[in-house]
């Protein structure tokens, strides 16, 4: 690891930006990346989360296949109550791999500003004012998002 010498702030400058190591958290400078994380970001999570990822790709207004989702039907807080289960033991079980929390909290915090915001939404696409989004996360969301959080 290097320093900027002579700039009269000191940080740690990564001469090898290690990808293997989760211990690390994501962003640090390096010399080889800049100011871009050490590694490409988590694309697939564990198979622990796979109920997770199904949503996800469910989620947008317009899906990849182009079909209307979640988001398009005003489904997305019915199906987070109904498939979603919490899954804050296996957010525990990968908590010493900081590149996997970090996306997790990524693909959480995607999940938890959707479900708020899908009434607004709705709203919108009735040609009427946004209103009040969701007031509250259900537990399968916000104990996920702020177990990662607290790691």
């Amino acid at each position: 690891m290097g320093s900027t010498e002579g700039s009269g702030t000191r940080f740690q400058v990564l001469e090898d930006t290690k990808p293997e190591d989760m211990s690390l958290p994501a962003f640090m400078v390096s010399t080889t990346r800049g100011f871009l994380p050490r590694m490409d970001p988590i694309i697939t999570l564990p198979p622990e989360f796979d109920v997770l990822e199904s949503i996800l790709q469910r989620m947008p207004v317009k899906t990849i296949s182009g079909e209307p989702g979640l988001l398009a039907q005003s489904k997305l807080g019915d199906v987070v109550s109904s498939e979603l289960p919490d899954l804050t033991e296996f957010v525990d079980k990968y908590q010493h791999n900081l590149p996997l929390m970090n996306a997790l909290y990524r693909d959480y915090s995607f999940l938890a500003s959707a479900y708020l915001l899908e009434p607004c939404h709705e709203r919108f696409t009735r040609g009427e004012e946004y209103g009040l989004a969701r007031q509250t996360l259900p537990a399968n969301v916000a104990r996920p998002i702020a177990r990662c959080a607290a790691l």
